[in-house]
């Protein structure tokens, strides 16, 4: 039925014969697509020069088979729930119904020929293809799975041989299939947390998305402790264990890439809630060209992190980006002729050609005991995950002056708040002065979905708030409409705002003084830093995000 062919050149001269396109936008896409290095299809769709129902009407012409729109004929919610969500979201199904002992099944991509393999190995019958737009499929596999998991609908595994051998609850819920379409949901969605939380009357399911929590599913309140074994399990934890937190990790492999997963279990009131963090294993190789930098923002830290020794800090709250931007330090620097080192709690990345410490409280390997151990091997750049407590600061400042770049985290709100915590945290102010050649202060904002962005001209209110004078003209920004790719919140994907402070003499003088963080951050944006509300303000105005998510993380400024 679907043959193995070079689908992306056939389609396109289906939508030529089709009249979709002309030979000049198809010469100008092949050119861009090559440059960009996505599909030719992809990069029409991404451009709005087709839509998702010229490629379905062009396959299905091109295959000989049946177009059917979604939206006029909608399908049989118990026939879409007879195959698990995370099969149906992988290969972008959707089991429609039955008609004369076929099994009716949209598909966006007929040739593909593992979707049928696929199929087949989940239903023992024939089955009948039809291809369906793949943005309407995505909005019904919403809607209808959704709708089930409020329900608390049973969704088994529709294969014989899982249903022989996978275990089955009271409520009918394959806690092995439910946990692994929860996971393969999460990455699909592009979900760096799993929250499984009990509440009075149902266990619920939230996914972090760009940094915003949604809710995902709910599921009756006595599937709990199905849900909290099946993760002890994976991660070697006690299950006989309810009382006390445990921590544990196990990996697991998602649409054709392994995940590190890190576990955390709590006991509430109502149950054992749990808490996944998924970390892609490739993630680490990360340029800085990706992580939103302005270019003199990127030229100043890149010649901050070649300097032969000193300590740089980075600085932002939970979720801020923090590691992503030492790694991306780390691999920059990275080569055969350095001894790099890291001290983490716990090593979210593996990183060739770094030796990385975990932090292991239970057997004394603390920030401090690691890193006065690591002084003893000769490294020549030192990464510290993060600095709790006065031993630590001073170890870390010591070793910046004694011939090693030491990169560290803290929490703090600017980049200049930094200097003062170290002095809040008792280290004298000659050696913070003396040590510290530059401090970054970063957040994450969400990018504007560019499927579904909308250019509006900026009201008053809105050019006030980004300091545009008077004289200046209209000045357009972008806001996300919602569609299916964001799934309707206007927003896919995040980027970094930053604020690069270097370590002037003049702030070595201030910090001699203890001076106040008021003082410190003047005399920093006189010296041309760059806050991150401007930061913000100029990826507003580049496009790149909105003014209410600039505000939202910038309101410490305000």
């Amino acid at each position: 039925m679907i043959a193995a062919i070079d689908a992306e050149v056939t389609v396109l001269r289906q939508l030529l014969d089709n009249r979709a396109l002309n030979r000049g936008t198809v010469a100008s896409v092949l050119h861009d697509a090559a440059m960009l290095g996505l599909p030719p299809v992809e990069t029409l769709l991404a451009k709005d020069v087709i839509s998702d129902e010229d490629v379905g009407q062009a396959y299905a012409d091109l295959l000989g088979l049946r177009y059917l729109d979604l939206t006029r004929r909608r399908p049989s919610t118990p026939w879409v729930l007879s195959l698990p969500e995370n099969v149906a979201r992988r290969k972008n199904c959707l089991v429609f119904g039955e008609v004369g002992g076929h099994l009716v099944v949209a598909v966006g991509d007929p040739s593909d020929p593992s979707v049928r393999a696929e199929l087949e190995e989940h239903f023992d019958r024939a089955i009948q293809y039809v291809v369906s737009p793949r943005y309407q499929i995505t909005e019904l596999q919403d809607e209808l799975y959704g709708d089930a998991r409020r329900k608390g609908a049973r969704m088994v595994e529709a294969s014989p041989m899982a249903r022989r051998t996978a275990t089955v609850s009271s409520v009918g819920l394959n806690f092995i299939e439910q946990l692994d379409s929860i996971i393969d949901e999460a990455v699909d969605r592009r979900a760096s947390d799993v929250h499984i939380e009990p509440e009075a009357d149902r266990l619920r399911v939230r996914l972090r998305i760009d940094g915003r929590l949604i809710e995902s599913r709910a599921y009756p309140l006595d599937a709990t402790p199905g849900f909290v074994s099946r993760v002890k399990v994976m991660s070697n934890l006690d299950i006989t264990e309810k009382r006390r937190p445990q921590d544990g990790r196990f990996t697991q492999r998602s649409f054709e890439q392994d995940l590190d997963v890190r576990v955390a279990v709590l006991p509430t009131v109502h149950g054992e809630r749990v808490t996944l963090r998924l970390l892609n294993m490739d993630r680490s190789n990360v340029d800085f060209s990706k992580l939103g930098m302005e270019l003199s923002c990127e030229q100043a830290f890149d010649r901050l992190i070649k300097r032969p020794h000193g300590i740089i800090l980075i600085t932002g709250p939970t979720g801020s980006g923090k590691t992503t931007t030492l790694y991306a330090a780390l691999q920059r620097i990275n080569s055969l002729d350095r001894h790099i080192v890291t001290i983490e709690d716990p090593v979210e990345y593996r990183v060739g050609g770094i030796n990385q410490v975990q932090i292991d409280h239970e057997h004394g390997v603390t920030f401090a005991g690691a890193l006065r151990s690591i002084l003893r091997h000769d490294p020549d750049v030192i990464m510290v995950g993060e600095i709790r407590d006065q031993e630590t600061a001073r170890l870390a400042l010591e070793a910046s002056l004694t011939g090693h770049l030491v990169f560290a985290t803290l929490h703090t709100n600017s980049a200049v708040g930094s200097l003062t915590r170290l002095l809040d945290m008792g280290c004298e102010p000659y050696l913070v002065a003396s040590a510290v050649v530059g401090v970054m202060a970063q957040r994450l904002v969400r990018r504007v979905c560019r499927k579904c962005a909308k250019p509006h001209a900026a009201n008053d209110t809105e050019r006030e708030l980004m300091s545009i004078p008077p004289e200046r003209g209209e000045v357009e920004v972008l806001r996300g409409a919602g569609c299916a790719r964001c799934h309707r919140s206007g927003y896919f994907d995040r980027i970094g705002i930053y604020e690069l402070v270097e370590v002037d003499t003049g702030l070595s003088d201030l910090l001699m003084h203890k001076a106040s963080t008021e003082a410190l951050q003047n005399h920093a944006v006189a010296s041309g830093a760059h806050t991150l509300r401007q930061d913000a303000v100029a990826k507003v105005l580049h496009g790149e995000t909105t003014l209410e998510e600039a505000m939202r993380v910038t309101v410490a400024e305000m």
